[in-house]
């Protein structure tokens, strides 16, 4: 077995696939199974570049240089040469070294190119010194089976094994053909495109050397999508599995998203294009297969390539008339750009062949009842142009448009066809009078002679105080949350609570048995929470630098704060575990409960330990700002110095003081308004130094944003002047989630700048998510005693005058807010924003937020200055700006109060 075993490895150094195939094929299954554990711990030796000696330069001759008149020359002079001389055998000289220098360069680079070489031919041969061992492995196992396994192998429990194409042959030689189709079929079962294991190309050449089926799995269709292939439309043209594959991409979700992605996105629509063109690919299957796709849905970046295609294919009329169903249902699909492009091909089909009534209703239906205003001013335009008589279950999906706007450009397209209804479609819209509001409502119960609706009574807003905490998780749900913030991240304050009560309850119970349930979720790589958890059950881990005062110090505060604390209590772990933890929250906006700290503080100096320095901080920062007398004269007995502490918060609260500061446009940072905080009173870990400017170009990231709020429950405008710079930030980029935002609205605290310049920003994000949700804190805090909204409508003016936000983004939350019955609080907004962007003149959203105004104005009138309004409103003609503006003045004419707008 020694000299074959020495064969073996000699044909490897040579990667000689052949050679090695033929000594594996003349050993029977026992001789393979002997060699297989000396090739498993075989490492192929790393071949070495061929060293390089190219040939000396070869001298030149000299250049024959004029001996009379004049003359003149020209050379390239670095820094490090002398000035050119002026006399001819000087010139010379100069030029004949100059010369060699350029000789000697020219040999050092092309010495370079060649060692180069040398390296990647060394390269080569290692790679295919691997693939020769990879083939003996593979041929060694016992089963096909084993083989799959091998090859799936998880990098945790070694090295994977380097198969190419190049070795199927090879492989096919010392197993046989059989044995190669199960390999086959194993390995096309586990391609996957979610599991880079499978080595696609290695398993491509084995199906089709041993002439199995097409890849039928969509794992391993997408495989065969995302490979790079060259000239990739004429491979398709002449591949037989392309037929075959041809329908996985439009009707599979996994084949659909490699479809879409990298290399795939840039080749396979071209080829296809091509072969349509060329007739190698009937058209109608490509545009079946892409309005199937874009039916399924999805994110725009897997829907665009097949709209693309769509409108490459550039469908004729009978091909729409084919398709006139599916274009008709996606006139609800949830991208815009489909819908709109569904809407073209059939306004297109109906010029060539007018549609049928009830495709037109369907069609009506579906475009009314968009959110985009642009596809439904189009269609509104276009029924101009139509009978109304069979449409008008369409347009009562009209009258019921969520945009105020778009709902009376219904009512005005009915009144212009009013005379033309029939007496059963005015009795269809009498009776959806009732359900309507707004103006729509009382405009259409005027035409149609009816008493308009009574207006809906608002809800009314009620603070309720802030939920309690969850109760304490027992081991295993210790572990499912554990888990959860591994995954995901520490994002949720809640989760953040629980698990660290977990964590200390589980250290000071049975370690054996919380070793066995966490122990496996411990991930391999160091960080805070890993470290913590191996305290907590008593393991080692690694130390994270992240917490260390010398790494990362540009971090932000909080988020070191956040860490500490972390740090602190796995020191205390490993060392002497706490009883319990002074900071664990009672509410879930972050209150502690004072009694509770009271009580395990008296504990602590009865018992003769002190608790952590952070976790005294967090506890102290959590105190409500209203305190029990009893708890504070007890606090007052205290003696230890963290009683002490405790007791001096309690008699001396503090207020910070907070203002706004304007940053000017730098590199990488645009110009935008600064929130800065005076921590005076509070303790140092709530200070930040920095200046507007660099608090500005740091606000880039901040992954646990979502925890501060509950850091200084009861300092809401502190929190807010911390998160504020990363919010405006993230304006028109990024997902900073949404989870500061209900974390400011339970807080407490007096609100000032910084809340409110948080909230404009957040109003006017670039996700829709986070704009609701900013609407739903405005809704929450507006039901708070003492809350006032002007300084958030300030801060909406200001940016959005100068074009820091979009203003068309801040008018859904707020219509939202206004649906919820939070009347005052947008009134106060807009009533605060309108000054300074009226003035400013006409810009997008606009007539929307003065719309908004107007609908939110007081019922008994508003003495509000606009500046700018009278003027607005009194110009002539007809536009949904000056419309808006004269509702919004009309609601001021009222004789009991002082009315203050411009021109009246």
């Amino acid at each position: 077995m020694n000299d074959v075993w020495r064969d073996v490895c000699a044909r490897i150094d040579d990667a000689d696939l052949d050679a090695l195939a033929e000594l594996l094929a003349g050993l029977d299954a026992n001789g393979r199974a002997a060699l297989l554990p000396m090739l498993e711990g075989h490492t192929p030796t790393r071949a070495v570049p061929e060293p390089v000696v190219p040939p000396p330069p070869e001298p030149e001759p000299e250049p024959e240089l004029p001996t009379r008149g004049l003359f003149a020359f020209a050379f390239i002079v670095s820094k490090d040469d002398s000035p050119p001389p002026r006399d001819l055998d000087g010139l010379r000289a100069y030029a004949g070294r100059q010369r060699l220098r350029e000789r000697e360069r020219r040999w050092a680079r092309d010495k370079w190119h060649l060692e180069r070489q040398a390296a990647q031919a060394a390269a080569r041969l290692t790679e295919r010194r691997h693939a020769a061992l990879a083939m003996a492995v593979v041929a060694c196992l016992p089963t096909a089976t084993d083989a799959v396994k091998r090859l799936h192998r998880p990098w945790s429990a070694g090295p994977s094994l380097r198969v190419v194409p190049e070795v199927v042959p090879a492989l096919l030689r010392v197993r046989g053909a059989a044995w190669g189709a199960a390999l086959a079929r194993g390995m096309a079962r586990r391609a996957g495109s979610r599991s880079r294991t499978t080595p696609w190309p290695f398993t491509e050449a084995l199906m089709r050397a041993v002439g199995t089926e097409p890849p039928d799995t969509p794992g391993a269709v997408a495989r065969y999508v995302e490979l790079r292939r060259p000239s990739l439309a004429s491979y398709l043209a002449a591949d037989p599995w392309f037929d075959h594959v041809l329908p996985y991409l439009f009707d599979e979700d996994r084949v659909a998203a490699v479809f879409v992605t990298g290399v795939a996105r840039r080749d396979w629509p071209a080829a296809l294009m091509e072969l349509a063109s060329s007739g190698r690919v009937d058209r109608e299957v490509l545009i079946a297969g892409c309005l199937r796709r874009l039916r399924a849905g999805g994110r725009k970046g897997l829907l665009q390539p097949y709209l693309d295609m769509l409108k490459q294919l550039a469908l004729g009329t009978d091909e729409l008339a084919r398709h006139r169903q599916e274009l008709t249902g996606l006139l609800t699909a949830p991208m815009s750009t489909v819908a709109d492009y569904s809407y073209t091909s059939l306004q297109t089909l109906h010029r060539t062949s007018e549609l049928d009534r009830a495709t037109l209703a369907e069609i009506t239906q579906g475009m009314l009842s968009r959110p985009e205003k642009k596809l439904v001013r189009a269609h509104l335009a276009w029924l101009r142009k139509l009978p109304l008589e069979h449409l008008v279950d369409g347009l009562v999906v009209g009258l019921h448009h969520p945009v105020p706007e778009l709902a009376e450009r219904t009512v005005d397209l009915i009144e212009a066809r009013l005379p033309t209804l029939s007496e059963a479609s005015r009795e269809r819209l009498r009776a959806e009078v009732p359900s309507l509001d707004g103006v729509a409502a009382q405009r259409l119960a005027a035409l149609l002679g009816i008493e308009p609706p009574a207006p809906v009574p608002a809800p009314t807003l009620v603070a309720e105080p802030p939920a309690e905490m969850p109760p304490p998780l027992d081991l295993g749900a210790v572990a499912g949350e554990l888990a959860i913030l591994l995954r995901r991240g520490d994002d949720d304050p809640i989760r953040h609570e629980l698990v660290l009560d977990g964590l200390v309850r589980a250290a000071g119970g049975d370690r054996n048995t919380a070793a066995r349930v966490l122990e496996p979720l411990i991930p391999q790589w160091p960080g805070l929470w890993p470290a913590l958890v191996a305290a907590a059950i008593g393991r080692d881990a690694p130390p994270h630098p992240g917490y260390h005062p010398r790494y990362r110090t540009e971090r932000h505060p909080m988020t070191l704060f956040v860490e500490r604390r972390v740090a602190e209590l796995t020191a205390r772990l490993v060392t002497a575990p706490p009883v319990a933890l002074l900071a664990t929250p009672a509410t879930v906006a972050g209150h502690v409960d004072p009694a509770r700290v009271l009580g395990l503080l008296l504990e602590a100096e009865r018992d003769g330990w002190q608790p952590g320095e952070a976790d005294l901080t967090q506890a102290i920062l959590r105190l409500p700002r209203v305190v029990d007398p009893a708890v504070r004269a007890a606090a007052a007995r205290l003696v230890s110095p963290a009683g002490r502490r405790f007791a001096a918060w309690l008699a001396t609260p503090a207020e910070p003081r907070t203002w706004v500061e304007e940053v000017g446009h730098q590199p990488y940072v645009s110009s935008r308004r600064i929130a800065m905080l005076d921590p005076a009173g509070l303790p140092a870990e709530l200070a930040d130094p920095r200046s507007a400017a660099e608090r500005a170009r740091s606000a880039r990231s901040a992954p646990a944003v979502a925890l501060w709020p509950m850091i200084a429950p009861s300092h809401r405008e502190a929190m807010a002047a911390h998160i504020q710079p990363f919010v405006a930030a993230i304006v028109d980029r990024g997902n900073p989630g949404t989870g500061f935002l209900a974390g400011l609205a339970a807080a407490d605290g007096p609100a000032g700048p910084a809340m409110s310049l948080t909230m404009a920003y957040a109003l006017a994000n670039h996700r829709r998510a986070v704009r609701l949700a900013a609407g739903d804190a405005l809704i929450e805090l507006a039901a708070r005693p003492g809350w006032n909204s002007t300084g958030v409508g300030a801060e909406v003016g200001t940016l959005a005058a100068a074009d820091r936000i979009v203003l068309q983004r801040v008018v859904q939350p707020l219509a939202e807010a206004l649906k919820a019955g939070a009347r005052d609080t947008v009134w106060q907004v807009t009533s605060a924003a309108l000054p300074v962007l009226l003035p400013a003149g006409p810009r997008p959203g606009l007539a929307d937020l003065v719309d908004l105004a107007a609908n939110a104005a007081p019922r008994g009138g508003h003495s509000a200055d606009l500046p700018g309004l009278a003027a607005l409103a009194a110009k002539p003609g007809r536009n949904r700006l000056t419309e808006a503006a004269r509702r919004l003045a009309a609601s001021a004419a009222d004789p009991h109060v002082s009315i203050v707008v411009e021109g009246r």
